[in-house]
């Protein structure tokens, strides 16, 4: 299978989603015709809306069941079907719309978007600029051979693996390591698939096919980790098992001492599980609302939840932990009388020509310091190599600083006047603000914690020392994904925080994906369960404390529900309580459950 054909299950995705949306559109529908047989009084339309509910029950069921699940919707179908042979028929329409309601609710917060694979695939050049001799023309990528010659232009993702047939390139590889410090590459250098041109176009001689390159391969993990999602145990599933033992036990025992099957139906319908089926997704969905409010965007419920079991905390380091971007962060003057506002001046002058992500930083400085200079005039550059030019009779030139000037964990520009060595730039990726608190705040809490990243051993070991974390250094997306299959085997909770395209099969694979998302990253925002805009760390605090908060507030409520459930049920089998008013008590236990799970929604008291 290719990469151009990724959705081997696109045809049962599409009925899947299809059955979402009707899912939604059900309790309208029931709720439209109960409404009509109460105001007409044709009761042979209860019949039409307990249909919809014992239909949707089965196709439920069925799921469930091949899924190896159990389910609390058979409660719902041994009520609708008492009623409905009882002719308690208002009776069955109410739990048909309290059933639906409720499913369609849980479809409605847990609809997901499926785009991730596409959204990887769309990046990707549907086409190659080919080279044969002196000429050059477009060719479908899937058909380009290998040992040919391409032409990638400034700017686009390398769609290929191959060597670099020009002379130099420079590379962002941020979607292979996730680091933002760019690479220079010369003749002869293998070049992945997935990096992006941050320079002028080059020539590269291919190496195998698109089915085989980086490229894909991140998207195939991707596949793969979609195809088999981390499982989540869901809060009201959990009570699923005694709570229906109790209901049966009652009704059953009611049935077998009393022969009154409308006795019976009375506390079926009382232990309709509308608190277990709504309380637990209201609770969430006002967790979901709530972290929307501070910038946080938790696609599902399930995920809510599963973020309170974390155990284990991967991150990512560029973007994440750091701004993700070179910044300009010491300034060495190298000759007497000399001044740092001057070094950055004449650097800025040569640097406004260029568009390199190290001549972006000195420029982003210089806005820093609230000044601006006179562009040079004579700017020649030289990918590879450096720039040159000329400005108020003097010349001047940037370049890779020798190795006695270097530091670890960044990179070190040179600039001469007049060929004499004048300033020293060091430029590298910094941590953001309170990315230590955070990092201490959660070894403390007993998270296992760990920093996974595609920069050098040296460097992240540098950045991280003293940080009470494990460092993994130099990992490719598919170490990163090991590493979290690994931890899940372990019986660990993993939750993955990333922000770029590497990071999109590891998100993909734990049981929590979180990304920051400044730049929206649609690959890695697809792939994630979370979704951050901006890039404050202190946000993941607040949604590991809306996590558990939630969590709380709905094991609150379907506990509450489930007690006054069973007091009602223990009512109902004295005999106290006909079919239709144990539907209104249903109704109002519902109110009182929805009532206390809605403070999720709301800042919690101090």
């Amino acid at each position: 299978m290719t990469i151009l054909q990724p959705f081997s299950s696109s045809r049962r995705r599409k009925w899947c989603g299809s059955m979402s949306g009707a899912v939604i559109g059900l309790p309208i529908a029931v709720a439209a015709i109960l409404a009509t047989a109460l105001v007409s009084g044709q009761t042979a339309l209860y019949l039409a809306a307990i249909g919809i509910g014992v239909l949707t029950v089965c196709i439920e069921a069925y799921r469930d069941i091949r899924a190896g699940d159990w389910s609390l919707d058979y409660i719902a179908f041994l009520a609708m079907t008492v009623a409905l042979f009882s002719d308690e028929w208002l009776a069955g329409a109410v739990i048909a719309l309290m059933y639906t309601g409720g499913k369609a609710l849980e479809a409605y917060a847990t609809r997901r978007a499926e785009a991730s694979l596409s959204s990887l695939l769309e990046r990707i050049p549907k086409t190659a600029l080919i080279k044969r001799g002196d000429e050059t023309f477009e060719i479908p990528l899937a058909e380009v051979p290998t040992g040919s010659t391409i032409i990638v232009r400034g700017g686009e993702l390398v769609p290929l693996d191959g060597t670099l047939a020009s002379s130099s390139a420079t590379l962002d590889l941020a979607n292979l390591t996730g680091e933002s410090l760019p690479e220079e590459a010369t003749r002869g250098a293998y070049v992945k698939s997935g990096s992006v041109n941050a320079g002028v176009a080059f020539e590269l001689k291919v190496s195998g096919e698109l089915a085989t390159s980086t490229y894909a391969k991140i998207v195939n993990l991707v596949k793969d980790a979609e195809n088999d999602p981390a499982p989540f145990v869901r809060l009201a599933a959990r009570a699923n098992a005694p709570f229906t033992l109790v209901t049966l036990a009652i009704s059953g025992g009611v049935f077998a001492f009393t022969g009154d099957i409308a006795r019976t139906l009375a506390v079926l319908v009382i232990a309709t599980p509308c608190p277990l089926l709504i309380a637990a997704p209201v609770a969430f969905i006002g967790g979901l609302s709530r972290a929307a409010s501070k910038n946080i965007i938790v696609k599902t419920p399930a995920t809510l939840e599963a973020i309170a079991r974390v155990t284990t905390v991967f991150f990512d380091k560029t973007g994440t932990l750091t701004l993700g971007e070179p910044q300009l962060v010491d300034t060495i003057l190298l000759q007497e009388g000399a001044a740092p506002r001057q070094a950055l001046s004449l650097a800025a002058a040569l640097e406004f020509h260029s568009i390199h992500p190290l001549a972006r930083a000195v420029i982003n400085a210089m806005h820093a310091e609230r000044f601006t200079t006179d562009p040079a005039h004579d700017v020649r550059e030289t990918v590879g190599v450096g720039i040159e030019g000329r400005l108020n009779g003097f010349h001047l030139s940037i370049a890779q600083a020798p190795a006695e000037h270097h530091r670890a964990g960044g990179i070190s520009l040179l600039l001469k006047k007049d060929g004499e060595p004048f300033a020293v730039f060091h430029f590298a990726d910094q941590l953001k603000d309170n990315a230590k608190k955070l990092l201490s705040g959660l070894a403390q809490e007993g998270l296992k914690v760990a920093v996974l990243t595609g920069d050098r051993k040296e460097h992240a070991e540098a950045m991280f020392a003293g940080f009470p974390v494990e460092t993994r250094a130099e990992c490719t997306p598919a170490d990163k994904y090991r590493f979290v299959e690994e931890a899940r085997a372990r019986g660990e909770t993993v939750a993955m925080i990333g922000d770029g395209l590497n990071d999109a099969p590891a998100l993909a694979r734990a049981d929590v994906g979180i990304v920051f998302s400044g730049t929206e990253n649609s690959a890695s925002i697809e792939a994630a369960g979370v979704a951050i805009l901006g890039h404050d760390v202190e946000l993941i605090r607040d949604l590991l404390d809306l996590s558990r908060r939630s969590v709380r507030i709905a094991s609150e409520s379907v506990t509450a529900g489930i007690g006054l459930s069973v007091v009602g049920m223990l009512v109902a089998a004295a005999g106290f309580i006909v079919p239709v008013e144990g539907a209104l008590l249903q109704e109002g236990i519902d109110v009182a459950v929805i009532l206390n799970a809605l403070r999720a929604a709301f800042r919690p008291r101090t």
